[in-house]
């Protein structure tokens, strides 16, 4: 048996052994709680600093006024796609929170594990449909025949953004974007430039839009390609037209030197000097989130956001979604409380309203009222089309983490030319189903 390339040792049915310890374990504590005055107080762990944060506190004020017997203690707990140490001994002593936010792929295995309660029959009780959702935020939660999370907010992956400004100086059409690849590359090439040997700016760096795992979910998808077969149960990162989207992103890598681009990253600054808003990079795919930064530290910036450019034969107006969602922890106190929180900020017309207000991120529901509101926003209305158009999730199962480690070497491999994207892509998936097939052995099938 091959051990895991994440690191930990699988036990039965493929978790971490120090998981399965905890979980177990955690059937032998007690619970107790202390309330005050007929008042329920609900902790709920969220990921967010800054801004955000801000905007989860009204959130939380304006939740505690719909609901006076109802009192929210925010705590920030970093959150990754691996093991989320903290969550789990949490869940192991018993002392979970009553409210926890998922990211979207993290959903299956904690569902796997044993560390969420299952929500469709309350989902029933409550009226809430899977048609009350775009069908990607619905998916992300439904595992194994129910429903585990419900979608917080929903990220279009992604829009296609471009610098006018960096257009205007090669002579391209500020106003038009790429529509096809052929001429994505095209305008790439126009808008590179090099000083001696070095880079000075580059068009697009294909591989560079929040992480290789990410790019080539995206890239694969717009080509055609698919990663999981749910029937069979098999992961398909090989699929040829994924391939053939790792082989065009190899070609950047070949045509304008891999270790140039690395080098011209290396002098890339944060926040204000992002290098999009400073015109070293003229072309990128951007995430929902990143209109509230180039408000706060660009709001000069002259750019423009569509939908990705279609590759020959390949899908138009591509795209993914993925987001945060709330779960509720598996043996957690006041679970009806908690539910109605889940309910109010993630399918009631009010909560999902003030999601948007408070944190300029899109609701999973689709017909929040503050999708109607920013329907004709420039920036915020293309990411909601985008979504609408949206087909594909990341795939909903329980080593999804590891496909997505998987996936960053196999595009690293590949662009610095150690393996062909045949061989890298092959490589994750054959590595990545024997992880599978652990768990799928570990309960019988």
């Amino acid at each position: 048996m091959r051990e895991a390339a994440s690191g930990w040792v699988p036990f039965r049915n493929g978790i971490p052994f120090w998981l399965a310890v905890l979980l177990l374990l955690s059937s032998c504590a007690p619970r107790r709680s202390v309330e005050v005055a007929d008042q329920v107080t609900l902790r709920v762990w969220h990921v967010w600093g800054g801004a955000l944060d801000q905007g989860m506190r009204k959130l939380a004020a304006d939740f505690e006024a719909a609901h006076p017997k109802i009192k929210i203690q925010l705590v920030f707990a970093s959150n990754d796609l691996s093991t989320n140490q903290k969550f789990f001994t949490a869940v192991a002593a018993r002392k979970t929170p009553e409210v926890i936010f998922v990211d979207g792929p993290q959903v299956a295995p904690w569902a796997e594990w044993g560390a969420l309660e299952p929500l469709t029959e309350r989902l029933k009780r409550a009226g809430i449909r899977e048609s009350d959702y775009f069908g990607p935020c619905w998916r992300q939660n439904f595992y194994r025949g129910d429903v585990w999370a419900l979608t917080f907010c929903a990220d279009p992956n992604f829009a296609f953004a471009w610098n006018k400004q960096r257009f205007r100086e090669v002579g391209l059409d500020p106003e038009r974007p790429p529509r096809t690849f052929a001429e994505l590359d095209a305008f790439a090439e126009r808008l590179t430039e090099h000083r001696g040997e070095a880079l000075r700016t580059i068009g697009i760096i294909p591989w560079a839009q929040y992480g290789m795992a990410n790019s080539i979910f995206t890239w694969g998808w717009a080509f055609g390609g698919d990663f999981f077969d749910y029937a069979k149960n098999r992961v398909t990162a090989e699929h040829p037209r994924v391939v053939k989207a790792l082989e065009w992103m190899c070609r950047y890598a070949q045509k304008f030197d891999v270790t140039r681009i690395s080098s011209l990253q290396q002098g890339f600054g944060t926040e204000e000097q992002n290098p999009f808003y400073t015109g070293q990079v003229a072309m990128q795919c951007i995430h929902i989130g990143e209109i509230a930064n180039i408000r706060r530290y660009a709001p000069d910036l002259d750019y423009g956001l569509a939908p990705l450019p279609q590759p020959e034969g390949g899908e138009k107006h591509s795209s993914w979604v993925g987001g945060w969602c709330l779960g509720i922890p598996r043996g957690a106190l006041h679970q009806e409380e908690a539910f109605e929180f889940l309910r109010w900020t993630c399918w009631d017309p009010e909560g999902t309203a003030r999601v948007g207000k408070y944190l300029g991120l899109l609701p999973g529901r689709r017909d929040s009222p503050f999708l109607r509101e920013v329907r004709h926003d420039p920036h915020l209305g293309v990411f909601l089309k985008i979504m609408e158009e949206c087909r594909h999730q990341r795939p909903v199962m329980p080593v999804q983490a590891f496909l997505m480690r998987e996936l960053d070497r196999a595009v690293s491999f590949a662009i610095y030319g150690r393996k062909t994207p045949q061989q890298a892509l092959a490589e994750a998936s054959r590595n990545t189903q024997e992880e599978l097939d652990l768990v799928l052995a570990g309960r019988g099938e």
